[in-house]
């Protein structure tokens, strides 16, 4: 049985499965299948029975035709990964203060970080040789740039653990500068940051108007840039556009790669979401439906959507809640405020659209005369949002759909209502509103 580095089927399987599964159906899904392959077999190994059950339920298909297409003669078996794996490698050892969670593996990609991630990783497999020197990664504040980052520092120990990476927090670089200019200890310190093959700095844009620090920054970094050593740092802007930093910093930091993190979008959100709940840590069984539901109302970080699940998690557990029993109701009942709708002034033009694309039809054909039921359905849903969620007149409402009259739209609104207390097009209805509170 092949146990060493990936199984060469499996490896060219993947690069197939990237073209062909969603970013993040594939990150949270397929990327932590194990493989262990020989001439007849090919055993994927899921972490947990969440994702055996998701992956033998949606994905087996797509893996199967991936596989063929490099190996017709495998035989394919799902199954779950033994609780202790000696070839594990443990972060805990590492001499540096990386957060042992911050690794490629647990991160869910999307289209959010996708250049981000394969620029580091390919950085973190080569650091003596990468163009990308430094490299800066900025954005706003919870998007996931200090655990880029340090999955680089974890990446490059696992390829040489003779790789010395350092890690540090801007602050506390000041700190030291500060404490060693009073006992004079100068030169040492200097010496410390520039023995490091690998600097991870984070939140570089807090060195602006420290004078000194910037002065003993700039040596460090033109020692270990010369010395052909990698740096990272993680910003909150671009590094131009930094104020009070001293412009042969900003040259230096700009002559590198620099790349913008942006917010994650709403699949994204919910992928991290999935991914999260089936950390030992949280454990909690959410479904994508209620992934996507949560995630349709926490549009701003990633740290705020880890709150959201931890208080969702304290709310089952002290409320003794079954896990198998986790509905839209208790997700509503523990986040409260978080979840309550996003929507204001909303546009028809808007609800059309995303009527339309929602029961694949066209924007005409909610105006048009068509009596076809499937026709008929999304039109009325149309008028009913409509209704819901815009300030307009039922006559307004009216003449937005082909000129009919105010009875048609009452009649229209009655009836989804209708459907809606029955429940056949709850998921319809909910659904569409989720994608209009993330215009």
């Amino acid at each position: 049985v092949q146990t060493c580095a990936l199984p060469i089927s499996w490896a060219q399987c993947l690069d197939t499965l990237k073209d062909t599964v969603p970013l993040s159906e594939y990150s949270v899904w397929i990327q932590p299948l194990k493989a262990l392959e020989n001439q007849h077999t090919l055993s994927l190994l899921a972490p947990n029975v969440q994702v055996k059950n998701y992956v033998s339920k949606n994905l087996k298909s797509q893996i199967k035709s991936a596989v063929a297409q490099h190996n017709k003669n495998l035989k394919i078996f799902i199954s779950l990964a033994a609780d202790t794996n000696p070839d594990k490698p443990s972060y805990k050892k590492h001499s540096t203060p990386l957060f042992e969670d911050y690794t490629f593996d647990n991160l869910v990609l999307g289209n959010a970080n996708q250049m981000a991630y394969g620029a580091t990783k390919q950085i973190a497999e080569n650091i003596h040789g990468s163009p990308y020197n430094p490299f800066i990664i900025y954005g706003g504040s919870g998007l996931g740039k200090t655990h880029l980052m340090q999955a680089a520092g974890h990446l490059a120990k696992l390829k040489n653990p003779n790789t010395k990476v350092l890690y540090v927090p801007l602050m506390d670089f000041v700190r030291n500068i500060t404490s060693s200019l009073r006992h004079n200890t100068i030169e040492s310190i200097k010496a410390f940051y520039q023995s490091a093959d690998l600097l991870l700095v984070d939140d570089i844009h807090l060195i602006a108007g420290k004078e000194k620090s910037q002065e003993e920054f700039f040596h460090i970094f033109n020692f270990l840039f010369n010395g052909k050593k990698q740096i990272i740092f993680t910003c909150d802007q671009p590094p131009k556009s930094i104020k009070s930093l001293e412009e042969r910093l900003k040259t230096r930091f700009s002559q590198g790669l620099n790349l913008h993190l942006t917010p994650p979008e709403l699949e994204m959100r919910a992928a991290i979401l999935l991914k999260k709940a089936q950390n030992e840590k949280i454990n909690i069984n959410l479904n994508e439906d209620l992934a996507l539901y949560i995630a349709g109302h926490i549009t701003s970080n990633v740290r705020d959507l880890e709150g959201a699940l931890l208080k969702l998690k304290a709310f089952v557990d002290f409320s003794k809640i079954d896990q198998q029993f986790i509905s839209k109701e208790t997700v509503d009942t523990a986040l409260g405020d978080l979840i309550k709708p996003i929507i204001t002034n909303i546009d028809v033009n808007d609800v059309q659209k995303e009527v339309a694309k929602h029961y694949a039809l066209t924007v005409s054909d909610l105006s048009s005369k068509s009596r076809k039921q499937h026709t008929v359905l999304a039109r009325q849903m149309a008028i009913y949002i409509c209704h819901e969620l815009s300030a307009l007149s039922l006559n307004k409402i009216g003449k937005q759909f082909g000129n009919r009259d105010h009875s048609t739209v009452i009649h229209a609104i009655k009836k989804i209502k209708e459907k809606l207390e029955s429940s056949d097009i709850k998921n319809d209805y909910e659904l569409i509103k989720l994608k209009l509170a993330n215009l």
